[in-house]
C-alpha cells in the first residue's frame, strides 16, 4: 500500500506538493513576526513516570489575543509495521495535555498566561525520544479552512526541570513552596549568613522586586515593588552578595 505524505501547516493538512515546496513554505511562514511568545519548562520524574508542564504565553502585540493553546507529547523514532508498509514513525502523538481539544484563553496586550498541567508517561514510551510540544492558535477558520498557529515551542521531555549545578561555595538554595500559590509566599533557605541581595524577574527578563536581606532563611509576600501581588507564572531570582552569585526559577500559580 501507499501513503501519500502531508504537510501539516498552519493547522490543516497540505497534500498532491512537490516535496521541494514544503521547505519553503515552512521557512516563509517562520520569518513573519509571531504576536507571541512562548516560556515552555515543567517537572518531570522518570521514576514515577509522571511531571508538571509549565507554559507561558506572552501578549506582544497591541490586541487582546483570543486563542486556543494545544499541548502533546511526541515520540520520534517508533518502530510499527504500519498497514501502509511503513516500519518508522516520527513525531507521533502519544497524549494531548489534557485533551486533544486543548485550552482557551484570552491574553490582554502585554500581559501574560500560564498554563500549568499535569501529565503520565507509559512506561513502555522511550522516554529519550519523547518531547513537549505546545503551540497557540487563531480559533478563527480562515477562508482557506485553516486555523493560523501564532507561535508553537518544543522541549525534549528528559530536560524539564533540569537544575543548573551549584558551585562548591553554594551548595544548595532552596526556595520553598516550589510550585507556590499566588496567595501564599516564598521562602528562601540559603546555606551561608551575611548580608546579601536578591532580584526577581519574570520570564520576559524585567525586574519584578529586588531587596537587601542578611536574614536566613528569608520570606517574600510574592509582592511586586509597588506592593500588588504578582500573577501566576515562571520567575527567576538573582542571589547575590560580595564573594557570591546564584540564580534559579520558581513557579507562581493561581
Amino acid at each position: 500500500m501507499y501513503a501519500e505524505p502531508w504537510l501539516w501547516y498552519d493547522g490543516n493538512q497540505h497534500g498532491g506538493m512537490d516535496y521541494s515546496q514544503w521547505e519553503s513554505m515552512i521557512v516563509n511562514r517562520m520569518n513573519q513576526p509571531a504576536p507571541v511568545t512562548i516560556h515552555l519548562d515543567g517537572e518531570y520524574s522518570p521514576g514515577s513516570n509522571s511531571g508538571t508542564i509549565y507554559a507561558t504565553f506572552i501578549n506582544d502585540s497591541t490586541a487582546t489575543i483570543n486563542g486556543r493553546i494545544i499541548i502533546v507529547i511526541t515520540e520520534d523514532s517508533l518502530f510499527y509495521p504500519a498497514p501502509n508498509g511503513v516500519m518508522w514513525h516520527s513525531n507521533v502523538p502519544r497524549d494531548y495535555i489534557p485533551t486533544h481539544n486543548g485550552t482557551t484563553i484570552s491574553i490582554p496586550p502585554g500581559d501574560s498566561v500560564t498554563i500549568t498541567m499535569p501529565f503520565t508517561t507509559h512506561p513502555n514510551w522511550n522516554k529519550s525520544h519523547c518531547k513537549i510540544k505546545t503551540w497557540i492558535q487563531n480559533d478563527v477558520m480562515q477562508p482557506d479552512s485553516t486555523k493560523e498557529i501564532w507561535q508553537g515551542a518544543i522541549v525534549n521531555l528528559l530536560e524539564l526541570g533540569i537544575k543548573e549545578e551549584h558551585s562548591s561555595e553554594i551548595k544548595e538554595i532552596q526556595v520553598l513552596p516550589n510550585p507556590c500559590v499566588s496567595g501564599g509566599f516564598i521562602q528562601f533557605n540559603l546555606p551561608f549568613t551575611g548580608e546579601y541581595e536578591i532580584e526577581i524577574y519574570n520570564c520576559i527578563g524585567r525586574i519584578v522586586s529586588r531587596f537587601s536581606k542578611n536574614s536566613n532563611p528569608m520570606r517574600w509576600d510574592l509582592k511586586d515593588e509597588k506592593g500588588n501581588r504578582i500573577p501566576a507564572g515562571v520567575y527567576y531570582y538573582r542571589i547575590f552578595s560580595e564573594s557570591l552569585e546564584k540564580c534559579g526559577k520558581f513557579v507562581v500559580l493561581e
